[in-house]
């Protein structure tokens, strides 16, 4: 008859035996560390994985926020911080009649009167050019037929156009009642240029209310710095 303790002597029945890892055979635990490691491998790169679709999910969220306005959201005015500045005008100046040197581009005004800075109010000519050109100006002094004229506007003025010969072109003018006589004389020789910027100096007239005799005066406008009253 065996003892209890006799059950754990060498020899006896192996089926009672306690199994150490030293009977297990090398095939079955490599087979348990290759599925250990792989499941680990498996759910590193899954959470890898995961990872990196948040990533890309945030950063496409954070792009379409900076990129478009949220819905339901007023976008603000852009607004001018400073107030533009006020154009400024300088004001013309107007020259009375044209003296006897050299004047400048400008405008020139004619007010019938005879105390302006030249002895000859009324007459100039292109004497800084060829001289062949003279424009007068003056009140009539006789009554104003309309015999061979046509009529025109000068200086915004109702008024009579006639060639009274080969050289003289003149017009007269009814501004306020009394007649502006302006008498254009060219030399056969005028070259076209003279004759044209000459006839640019009538059209450029008007009238402008003053406090002299006359309760106007006629301004016009030189171009060039070819006229004078000498």
């Amino acid at each position: 008859m065996r003892t209890y303790t006799d059950q754990f002597a060498a020899g006896t029945d192996t089926e009672m035996q306690p199994r150490t890892l030293a009977d297990e055979r090398p095939g079955r635990r490599s087979r348990r560390w290759t599925f250990g490691f792989g499941g680990i491998a498996i759910a590193i790169t899954a959470a890898a994985g995961l990872a990196i679709a948040l990533t890309d999910a945030s950063d496409e969220a954070t792009n379409a926020g900076a990129t478009a306005p949220r819905p339901n959201v007023t976008q603000p005015a852009v607004t001018q911080t400073t107030a533009p500045a006020p154009p400024t005008t300088v004001p013309t100046r107007v020259h009375g009649w044209p003296d006897t040197t050299e004047n400048a581009a400008g405008v020139y005004s004619w007010d019938g009167t005879s105390d302006g800075p030249s002895s000859n109010e009324g007459f100039m000519h292109n004497g800084y050019a060829s001289g062949d050109v003279t424009i007068r100006i003056a009140l009539a002094s006789d009554p104003v037929t309309t015999d061979g004229a046509t009529a025109v506007a000068v200086a915004g003025h109702d008024a009579l156009y006639r060639r009274t010969d080969a050289q003289r072109e003149e017009w007269i003018a009814d501004v306020d009642g009394m007649n502006v006589v302006i008498n254009l004389d060219a030399r056969p020789a005028t070259s076209e240029s003279d004759l044209a910027e000459a006839h640019a100096i009538i059209e450029s007239m008007r009238t402008e209310p003053t406090s002299t005799a006359l309760g106007f005066r006629l301004v016009f406008t030189l171009t060039t710095d070819d006229w004078d009253s000498g």
